[in-house]
Order: C-alpha cells, then sequence, then structure tokens
C-alpha cells in the first residue's frame, strides 16, 4: 500500500511497479557486450522477436544469474524456471508491442510528471535540478536519459493498456463471504498416505536381467567426453589488491560529482492509517474516531510501533512499527508531506486526512538539505574510484593472459601471477560439472565446449565479479559405459520400474475395496496393511503430516461427513481420505477480515485477468506474424541448465 502512497499520481501508481521490474532487468542486461545487437551472433542467440525487437539468450541468463545469485531459485529446478522467465519476457514484450500499435503513448508532459514520481529527487522545490544531474543518476545504473525514458514510455503504453483490460474486476459481498468460509471452514480427516517407494524393498533383480537390461541398452550408456583445462580467475578482489588511489584522485572525483552529494530535506517518519477507501460515510467517520482514540494512546504513553504493528491498514509498513524510513518533499500526497515537515524530531501529528485514509504519523528524525563533505563521503568514494580502476584493469590484465596463453603457458603463468591471478589447474571434468574458479556458468561452459586441445577460450565474464580466461590441457573422448559404471543406474531403473507397476496394482486394489466397503477406510487400511491417520480439525491451509496443506486434499472439504475422497494423486504418492467431521468457519469473525479478504480477491482476479490479457494478445500477435519465437534455441538453453 505504501508503494501506492508514495507515488501523487495515478499514472505514476500504475507504472511504478512494472516500471522498477523493467529498469532491473536493463540495469543487468546493459552490463553485457552485444547486448541487443542481433549482428553480434547467430539465429542460435535468438530467443524470439517481437515486431522489430529481439529477446536473447544473454538478456534470459542475465535474469537467471540475477534470481540464482538472490536464492530466489530452489538449487535443482533451473532448467524448470528458464521457460518461465521466457515465456514472461516475451509476453511483457507483447503487451507492449501491442499496446504502441494501437497508439497508447506517452505525451512529453506526462512522461515528465511519471519521472518526477520515479526519481522525486530530480526536482527540488517543484523545479527540475538538471540534465547533468539526471544524467548522473542514471549512470549509477549502467543507463542513459534515451534508454531510461525509451522504457518509462514503453512500459506505459503497456501499463495503459492492461489497465483498460483489467477494469471492471469486481469482487461481490457473497464473494467475500465465500472465500472467509473456504479459509476458515475445517475438517478433522482420517487419510492413508501410499508411494511407490514401499514396495521396493519387494523388487529383486538376478544378474542374468541386469546383465539382459544392460545389452539391450548399451548404446545408451556412454561416458561423456571429458576436458581438463587451466582456468585463470581474474576477479575484483584479486586485481584491486594490487591498486591504490591517492586523495588527489578522491577530491578530483568529489569535485566533478558535488551534485551527487547533495542531499535533500527530509525526515524519516512512522505512521499509522486507518484506511477509509471505497467506504460509506459512516465507516469514514468511524474510522476517524478510530484515529483518534489511537493519538489519544499515544499522547497517553502508549507504545506507536506497538500500535502500529496491531492497527495499522497499510500492511506494508506496519509489521515494521509504521517505519516508513526517509521521505523528501515531493514523495507523499501533499497532505502528508505538510505534517511530516511540520513536525519536529519526537513529535506526533493530529490525524491527516488524505486520499487513502486518516494517519497519524510521528518524525523520528530530521536533516535539512547539506552538501556532504569530502571526509564524510571519502570512502565510498574510494569505493566508487577503485572500482572503475578494476574495471578497466582486469579487462587489460585478462587480454594480457590471453594473449599469452596463445604463445606460452609458463609466460601466461607468470603474468597471471604478477597481477595477483591465481591459474586453477582442473582435472578432466563433464561439460555439466561445475567448473572451479568458475562455478556452473552456461556461458562458461559454451566456450569450452568446442575448443581443440590447446585452444584458449575469449575472456569471458563469470558471474558478477570476476573475467575468466581457460586453456584445454587435455580431451578424453567419449566411450561406451562398462556393466559396472552404470550398475547402480540400472538396478535404480528396474527397481522403480517394478515398485511402481505394483504400487499402481495396490491403489486400483484399494480404490476398488474403499468402494466396497461403503467408506470404511480404517478397514481397507487393515486389510491391505496401509498406515491410517487421523487429524485434529485443519484448515484448507494447515499442515497436514506427510501431506502438506490440506489445500491438495480440498475435494475432502467437499464431502459428507463419512465419504471418502480419492485416490488423490500428489508429489508425494496417493491418498485417500475420509471426512469425519466439518467445523464451520465462525462467521462473527468476517467483519474483521472483509477488508483485507476483499483486496486480496481483487488482486487475485486482476492478476488472472491480466495473464489471460497477455497470452491472447501474445497469440494473436504470433498469429498475425508479428512474434516469431525460437523453440529450438529455448530447449538448447534449458538444457545448459539441466542438472547432469
Amino acid at each position: 500500500m505504501f508503494d501506492l502512497f508514495r507515488s501523487r499520481q495515478k499514472t505514476v501508481r500504475y507504472l511504478l511497479g512494472a516500471l522498477l521490474s523493467l529498469v532491473a532487468i536493463s540495469m543487468v542486461v546493459t552490463l553485457v557486450p552485444n547486448y541487443g545487437d542481433p549482428s553480434g551472433g547467430a539465429d542460435r542467440q535468438i530467443i524470439a522477436e517481437i515486431g522489430d525487437e529481439v529477446l536473447t539468450v544473454n538478456e534470459v541468463q542475465m535474469v537467471m544469474a540475477r534470481e540464482l545469485r538472490e536464492n530466489r531459485i530452489p538449487p535443482g529446478l533451473e532448467s524448470v524456471y528458464v521457460p518461465m522467465f521466457v515465456q514472461q519476457m516475451i509476453a511483457e514484450r507483447a503487451v507492449a508491442y501491442q499496446a504502441t500499435e494501437l497508439g497508447f503513448r506517452l505525451s512529453d508532459a506526462e512522461l515528465a510528471e511519471t519521472i518526477a514520481g520515479l526519481i522525486p529527487q530530480l526536482y527540488e522545490g517543484g523545479k527540475f535540478v538538471g540534465t547533468e544531474t539526471y544524467r548522473a543518476f542514471l549512470a549509477q545504473q549502467n543507463m542513459s536519459i534515451p534508454e531510461f525514458e525509451r522504457n518509462v514510455r514503453k512500459q506505459a503504453a503497456s501499463s495503459r493498456l492492461e489497465m483498460l483490460a483489467l477494469e471492471g474486476v469486481v469482487v461481490t459481498p457473497q464473494d467475500v463471504e465465500a472465500e472467509f468460509i473456504r479459509q476458515n471452514d475445517k475438517a478433522r480427516i482420517s487419510y492413508v498416505l501410499v508411494n511407490a517407494d514401499r514396495f521396493r524393498s519387494q523388487v529383486k533383480i538376478s544378474a542374468a536381467e541386469l546383465q539382459q537390461r544392460y545389452e539391450e541398452n548399451k548404446a545408451s550408456f556412454q561416458v561423456p567426453e571429458k576436458r581438463a583445462l587451466v582456468v585463470y580467475p581474474i576477479s575484483e578482489m584479486a586485481i584491486s589488491s594490487t591498486l591504490t588511489v591517492s586523495d588527489e584522485q578522491l577530491r578530483k572525483a568529489y569535485n566533478e560529482q558535488l551534485d551527487r552529494f547533495r542531499t535533500s530535506e527530509r525526515v524519516r517518519v512512522r505512521h499509522i492509517l486507518i484506511d477509509t477507501r471505497d467506504k460509506s460515510e459512516a465507516d469514514k467517520a468511524a474510522a476517524k474516531k478510530k484515529a483518534e482514540d489511537l493519538l489519544k494512546q499515544i499522547r497517553g504513553g502508549a507504545d506507536f510501533a506497538k500500535l502500529a504493528q496491531e492497527h495499522s491498514q497499510d500492511f506494508g509498513s506496519a509489521s515494521k512499527g509504521g517505519d516508513i524510513d526517509w521521505v523528501v518533499r515531493g514523495q507523499t500526497v501533499p497532505e502528508f508531506e505538510a505534517a511530516a515537515f511540520s513536525l519536529k524530531p519526537g513529535q506526533v501529528s493530529d490525524p491527516v486526512n488524505t486520499m487513502f485514509g486518516y494517519h497519524i504519523i510521528r518524525v523520528e528524525a530530521r536533516e535539512e538539505a547539506r552538501l556532504r563533505p569530502f571526509e564524510e563521503v571519502r570512502e565510498d568514494l574510494r569505493t566508487d574510484v577503485l572500482r572503475a580502476q578494476v574495471f578497466d584493469r582486469m579487462q587489460s590484465v585478462a587480454d594480457q593472459i590471453r594473449a599469452a596463453l596463445t604463445r606460452s603457458a609458463a609466460e601466461a603463468e607468470t603474468l597471471a601471477r604478477a597481477n595477483g591471478v591465481h591459474p586453477v589447474t582442473v582435472a578432466p571434468i563433464r561439460p555439466s560439472d561445475p567448473v572451479p574458479g568458475v562455478g556452473a556458468d552456461p556461458n562458461f561452459a559454451e566456450a569450452i565446449a568446442n575448443l581443440p586441445q590447446g585452444g584458449v577460450t575469449p575472456v569471458v565474464p563469470a558471474g558478477q565479479d570476476r573475467l575468466v580466461v581457460a586453456q584445454i590441457t587435455e580431451i578424453i573422448p567419449p566411450r561406451p559405459a562398462t556393466l559396472e559404471e552404470v550398475r547402480g543406474q540400472l538396478e535404480s531403473q528396474i527397481v522403480n520400474e517394478r515398485a511402481q507397476t505394483i504400487f499402481e496394482d495396490r491403489i486400483k486394489e484399494a480404490e476398488e475395496r474403499v468402494r466396497l466397503a461403503n467408506g470404511d477406510l480404517a478397514a481397507v487400511a487393515r486389510a491391505m496393511n496401509f498406515e491410517l491417520k487421523t487429524t485434529a480439525p485443519v484448515s484448507r491451509g494447515e499442515e497436514i503430516e506427510g501431506i502438506g496443506t490440506a489445500l491438495q486434499i480440498d475435494e475432502v472439504f467437499q464431502k459428507e461427513p463419512g465419504q471418502v475422497a480419492g485416490p488423490i494423486r500428489l508429489s508425494v504418492g496417493v491418498v485417500f481420505a475420509k471426512l469425519l467431521e466439518k467445523v464451520p468457519a465462525d462467521l462473527t469473525q468476517l467483519a474483521a477480515r472483509r477488508a483485507e479478504l476483499t483486496e486480496a480477491l481483487k488482486q487475485r482476479r486482476a492478476r488472472e485477468r491480466r495473464d489471460l490479457f497477455s497470452e491472447g494478445v501474445l497469440n494473436d500477435l504470433i498469429r498475425r506474424k508479428k512474434v516469431k519465437i525460437y523453440d529450438e534455441n529455448i530447449q538448447r538453453l534449458t538444457d545448459r541448465y539441466r542438472s547432469s
């Protein structure tokens, strides 16, 4: 909510979330050489063409690198996420293309207004601080002014088109009540969970069977090619240890970037919000009364942060005791700004009425506009100047090492060690193995894949802080695997197949027994030696032992007491579940949650409609040959992330 509360204009509210995502991707991909230039590689580097725009393999790889670095992809599921990210990126660009084609454009005045909302520090006292400050701010994000403004215009067009598609999302009181019941009614359940693993011990394999399976599939069992190499990881840390920055350089950088160190007047605030949006006049009066009651408690000595956690309806800041950090002029709605900047540290405002509701504001600290002195920013400057030198030096050292490697390994090693770079000797590895000093980097894997023995890679970016050069020292060709090398794999394969067959037969038998036993699940469990478990009353969102959330067996909630649901197939196995007792939701609690549930339902339906809209736009553009997707390149990229 506070993201919306901070943004003063409707246009900004529509754009902010989507634009920041787009800018984040731009910040990543602008670090990649030849980004956006389809001539920099063959067609295998193109994921999709959307109008005149090209989505490249590099762009997807940079997004994957960011997600992996921030641990947002579960280990081992990288190859699952690649097609999802590709689909999302293509759909976003398709909507942007369609919006532009339909004439949705941002005027120059709207562009300026939007940028003022996105980067309020560019305006002081309502006046633009200047193009140089604007350019310097964007340069810190590795973006130019034209590049940023193109992205703003593109995202604005997309957002306006999407808003048309999302108009009319309605949630009725009946919808809210049904959702409350769905979340809060409970059931007491008895259940049986069966999976194929319990039957593995019943499978016996003879030596003759194992030999036969090996002979039948011998051609498919291959030991892949292996390559030994010497890797030269040129890291930021290694290079920075060889560099120094003088005070003269720091003062020169300071004087060239004075605008960067000017800070606007700002206050750090907490607030409690009592929401009045979409409320009746009676509800608004009640909200004002509640705000006044909370203010009395605060002035009587109550803990502001504790009251914010318990009562504030700005759910983004409530969990932090109402803390919304530092704000500058022009960043919040006018009424909030006027109150916040009129208070001294420690003071609390009267209830402030804005378009969002009634706010109680407490100022925690205040800073006047000033130029931060050199001594205060010295270390930040040192880091920035050193980083600039490091990047230049890294590329230079990497190029020198690569050139030396093409002449002599000894010369390359001497040069590397003189620059703080320590070569890593890598024993023969498969193409899918992570490389010491590099990790599992698809760019590097591709660089070494087709080199001959003695071949040297180009300089390859690896991760966010290093460049890598490598030389192939040995190639061990692929060969057929022996029975002993694949024995474990074969045994596991046969056991899995036979256990699955037994499992499916037992599930069919259990299904028939449940039908004949007229719902007596306990009798079926005894007869088949299955373990029967019984829960306490649980809601759909609560956990059931061995299963996960009860939502996964939602169909049992639809039954009448005494009835059995199943077989229900889950990732953990097959479940038969009997409803023993229904515990209806307490509807007296609905009023307290109505606003929260209404908003959640609106957002869910908006997401569903947005997804359908994007899919429809993309399919139409594909049909009209405005979008071309290279499935083979997507598959090739996905395979790079697939676990061996």
